[in-house]
């Protein structure tokens, strides 16, 4: 698994999963399980949304300030 995209949205991402492991596990079912392999997330402060993507050819993640 790869992470490309926004880099601000993944060191967001990245300093959420270190407070709480079980976060980044519950985007990743979430972005597998959605129709549209997309999951959301904010961050901490709420003032910018990101989406949490799947690419299913390459099984890579992609993190899309939308």
């Amino acid at each position: 698994m790869k992470l490309e995209g926004d880099q601000e949205g993944i060191a967001i991402l990245k300093e959420m999963t270190a407070e709480n492991k079980e976060y980044l596990k519950m985007l990743i079912a979430e972005a597998r399980t959605n129709s549209d392999r997309t999951a959301y997330f904010k961050s901490k402060d709420g003032t910018r949304r990101y989406a949490f993507r799947l690419v299913p050819a390459t099984g890579n993640f992609v993190v899309e300030l939308v």
